[in-house]
């Protein structure tokens, strides 16, 4: 098989190689997957990069999250898998992440904290849209349903907003009937956060953040800031929150995490929340995913707004990240090999 893996430390430019394998073979509580497309995202650019906490030991294949054809099992799994079409966290700690024709996941347990398993797809969803719908959309879902508490009142400001995780945010607060500000930066990343249905746009490049909120919500602030970007960004967005708003830290996509000092959340009674998809047991993720699926199947959650590159171009994909050309999630599709 096909896969595409990092050699050494440094840009995907330089270090990421296509290479022919031996097949997988699935360890017990395993399963070997067919691969229909995989997502990427700053995390594998961060770890070719050597600068992210879970970096793999070189060599191995990015790609955290996959969607395919379960084509084998291991010890311990039903071998009634086979044939069922998933989507889920890939084993790419142990060298066999989605950016391969093959890649393996864990039918069910815990790596790293993180809850591993298998999902469902429904035979409409293709494999690209499936690919896109893990991680970005169970990480908004803790963060604006779980920990935020979202209702149709909000006022939802979310930053880094046409991004993988920003994308996700940004269609499922309106999913959940709130009001969504969306920060991007540029005319076209404004342009894509209105097409996937933020109600305001503020464009950071030619607005001031903290100023453009409070003016659209008449001083009174925003509920809800859904931060994965921190720094500046972070700072500016803090200063337009609402009395008894909720800041949810998500990551640090500018390289430094948000600086917001505890007494600050005093007099305003403003709650921090820390956000990831981690720790949960496997009938909340389980009851997620339905979640997500439902609105999918209703139309509220358009899965199509992602970028798709083909396998082949792997490297594009990666550089398009590195770059900061994200609209929505980067999806790398793959096809059947010629004979």
């Amino acid at each position: 098989m096909r896969r595409w893996v990092v050699e050494s430390f440094g840009e995907p430019k330089d270090v990421w190689t296509l290479e022919d394998v031996e097949s997988l073979v699935p360890g017990p509580g395993q399963v070997k997957v067919k691969v229909e497309a995989c997502g990427l995202g700053l995390p594998d650019v961060l770890m070719s990069r050597d600068n992210y906490p879970l970096t793999p030991p070189l060599p191995f294949t990015p790609s955290q999250e996959a969607a395919g054809e379960v084509i084998a099992t291991g010890e311990g799994v039903d071998e009634a898998l086979i044939g069922t079409r998933v989507v889920g966290p890939t084993l790419f700690q142990a060298q066999a992440g989605g950016l391969a024709e093959e890649c393996l996941m864990r039918a069910s347990g815990t790596d790293y904290g993180v809850l591993t398993g298998l999902f469902p797809i429904p035979d409409e969803m293709s494999g690209t849209e499936a690919a896109g719908l893990y991680i970005p959309y169970q990480t908004a879902w803790v963060a604006l349903v779980r920990r935020a508490k979202i209702t149709k009142d909000d006022v939802v400001l979310v930053l880094g907003a046409s991004g993988s995780s920003g994308n996700a945010a940004v269609q499922l607060a309106k999913a959940k009937g709130a009001r969504v500000i969306a920060v991007a930066g540029g005319s076209q990343k404004a342009a894509f956060c209105k097409s996937i249905g933020a109600d305001d746009v503020i464009d950071r490049r030619e607005q001031d953040i903290t100023e453009a909120a409070l003016e659209l919500t008449g001083g009174k602030g925003a509920s809800v800031i859904f931060d994965p970007v921190g720094d500046k960004a972070a700072r500016a967005a803090f200063n337009a929150i609402a009395f008894e708003g909720r800041f949810v830290v998500i990551g640090y996509a500018s390289g430094e995490w948000a600086r917001i000092a505890l007494p600050e959340t005093v007099m305003k009674n403003i709650s921090l929340l820390g956000a990831m998809p981690v720790g949960w047991t496997a009938d909340q993720v389980l009851e997620t995913h339905q979640d997500l699926i439902q609105h999918w199947q209703e139309g509220a959650i358009d899965l199509s707004s992602s970028q798709v590159f083909e396998f082949e171009d792997a490297v594009t994909a990666a550089t398009h990240i590195a770059d900061g050309k994200v609209e929505g999630k980067v999806i790398v599709r793959l096809k059947e090999r010629q004979s």
